[in-house]
């Protein structure tokens, strides 16, 4: 998706998407540097629709890197999990990756996002290849009210 309707919509389904997974880095990201990124045609923000036109899901998949693509971002609104659209989602972004010639895909997750997402990306055929123990200093207003210490 690209245009002017893109930043807005992006912002929408990036917070209702990662508010309970302490998504932040996108949120607190200025909107023309988040249009920089959405508006190069390497970097492909697709759009879940429902039948009714409502958008349910989305992901950025980036190809800057010549043909070593990173899946940035990949999720569901809560209102459409359980019903095999993140499997088909993610189908689509895999083929959309190696169809543009890539010749790797890498995805990051971790223990904060939901508990089907490392399943899912391992039935999609992804493997495990490194995993970091990372301290981030989130700020606040993108801290989940469940991870909040009192």
């Amino acid at each position: 998706m690209t245009g002017r309707d893109a930043v807005p919509l992006y912002r929408a389904l990036y917070a209702g998407v990662g508010q309970e997974y302490c998504w932040w880095m996108r949120r607190s990201m200025p909107d023309q540097d988040l249009a920089d990124i959405l508006h190069d045609p390497a970097v492909h923000f697709m759009v879940l629709r429902d039948s009714s036109g409502s958008p349910v899901g989305f992901y950025e998949l980036d190809l800057r890197r010549d043909g070593d693509a990173n899946l940035a971002y990949f999720g569901l609104l809560s209102q459409a999990m359980g019903r095999g659209l993140g499997r088909m989602l993610l189908d689509h972004a895999v083929a959309r990756a190696f169809d543009a010639g890539s010749w790797r895909l890498r995805v990051n997750t971790c223990t904060l996002d939901h508990p089907h997402a490392l399943p899912n990306y391992r039935r999609a055929g992804f493997l495990v290849r490194n995993v970091v123990s990372e301290i981030w200093d989130v700020p606040d207003e993108y801290v989940p009210e469940r991870l909040r210490r009192l």
